[in-house]
């Protein structure tokens, strides 16, 4: 009769942000596509993905120029259970003006979104009293586009501390010069069309899927807060998609899109095959 105590079950240690983030940051240089984090290296809840995200951004040297968020409408939001959007940073390196060319790491695909972002006019510490509205922080109202290309191969499998950790997919935004008057939110969704290479590919989203800008940065503002973060001064707060996301194939493109009168535009460069 075998009368040995059974082995004790393994607990995992604590999580090391800086190794997740080692590699993460490699990907992001290469242009290499993960399957996902090793089991040894995997966030295993936001917090922690949160803590990798923020040492991707010290191990890719690059600084935040301000914050996206995603998954953040009302049906992202209840399909994926969570309470409030996912909340990335904007590298600063890859924040350009309208009309940008865009080179892209790799000749993988990359997401399409347009979106309205908010430029902070002023600086707001975790201990400071609530606003009245989030737009009283609010120094000016763009159009942006914003590309996402994961590190992982297919973002939706990997759960969300791991797309956390991977800095919400970021890899660029294209901010408009000209100011947008908040009053023209419904005249820039009634009249969204974003094309590519001379095709409409996009219009506005409609219903639970259109995202609330200015809810969304009341989101950022609690998120930084729980967090003990300060948000700051000529920050770029982008607010997560009013269009129907699609994807760009791995070549060069010219991206257009046409609102309430104005245009945004920018051209992504692929590198040549190998």
């Amino acid at each position: 009769m075998n009368l040995a105590s059974p082995a004790p079950a393994s607990v995992p240690g604590p999580f090391d942000p800086a190794r997740a983030a080692r590699l993460l940051a490699d990907a992001w240089r290469h242009g290499r596509l993960l399957d996902a984090l090793p089991a040894d290296l995997r966030p295993r809840t936001l917090d922690e993905g949160y803590a990798a995200q923020d040492a991707l951004l010290a191990e890719t040297g690059q600084p935040s120029a301000g914050w996206k968020l995603g998954v953040g409408s009302p049906a992202a939001l209840r399909n994926a259970g969570l309470a409030r959007p996912l909340v990335g940073q904007l590298a600063a390196a890859q924040v350009h003006a309208d009309g940008a060319t865009v080179w892209l790491p790799s000749r993988a695909p990359v997401t399409v979104e347009f979106e309205i972002a908010f430029v902070l006019g002023r600086d707001i510490a975790p201990q400071d009293a609530p606003l009245a509205s989030p737009m009283d922080a609010v120094a000016s109202v763009h159009a942006a586009f914003e590309l996402v290309r994961s590190r992982f191969v297919d973002r939706r499998t990997v759960g969300w501390p791991s797309f956390a950790a991977d800095n919400v997919g970021f890899e660029a935004l294209v901010l408009g010069r000209d100011a947008l008057d908040p009053n023209e939110f419904d005249a820039i969704r009634a009249s969204l069309v974003v094309q590519a290479d001379g095709v409409p590919r996009a219009r506005a989203v409609t219903g639970d899927d259109h995202v609330d800008p200015v809810e969304a940065l009341g989101f950022l503002i609690a998120h930084a807060r729980d967090r003990g973060v300060a948000l700051a001064r000529g920050q770029v707060v982008s607010t997560g998609t009013l269009c129907v996301p699609f994807d760009l194939p791995g070549r060069d493109a010219d991206v257009v899109a046409e609102f309430a009168g104005r245009t945004l535009q920018l051209q992504t460069v692929v590198p040549p095959q190998a």
